[in-house]
Parts: structure tokens; C-alpha cells; sequence
């Protein structure tokens, strides 16, 4: 069993959450126009990043009263949207 303190990455990015939420963003046609949109809407990187996250939980279509809305927004937490925006400036 993993130790919850153990820091791990995945696939190159500092978490599931972030390589997860990342691959759906670049995966998508409709994501990425918006996470590049983002990007070039607002200067610097922090910014961007909460622009994203902003807009990332906003289009999520999550009953926030429920057991499943708590695990998604637990994942969402957990997603460090800094890199990806960082990971994909042009």
C-alpha cells in the first residue's frame, strides 16, 4: 500500500491528477482551443493557471452534493494547474 505522505509522479507530471486532467485538455479539440485561449487571455503563469482552474471546475457538470462531487473535487484539488499551463506555453 502506498504511504498518502510519499510524494510520486506520474508520466512526467507531479501527479495522476495533473497528467489526467493534462491529457484531456491536449486530448480534446474543444479543451485545448480553451486552455489555449486562457493562456493567451492572461499574463504570467499563476493567472493563467487559476483562469483554467476556474474554468476547468465551472464546465464540470457535478451535483456538488454529493459523494461523487466530493471525490472529483477531491481529485480537482489535487491537480496542480500551474504545470500545465507552464507545460504548454507555445
Amino acid at each position: 500500500m502506498n504511504d498518502v505522505a510519499t510524494v510520486q509522479t506520474y508520466n512526467g507530471w507531479c501527479n495522476r491528477e495533473t497528467w489526467l486532467a493534462n491529457m484531456w485538455l491536449g486530448g480534446d479539440e474543444s479543451y485545448y482551443e480553451q486552455l489555449t485561449c486562457i493562456i493567451s487571455s492572461y499574463s504570467g503563469l499563476y493567472d493563467q493557471a487559476e483562469a483554467l482552474e476556474e474554468w476547468f471546475r465551472a464546465d464540470s457538470d457535478v451535483d456538488y452534493t454529493s459523494v461523487w462531487a466530493d471525490f472529483i473535487n477531491l481529485a480537482l484539488d489535487r491537480v496542480n494547474w500551474y504545470e500545465i499551463v507552464e507545460k504548454n506555453q507555445e
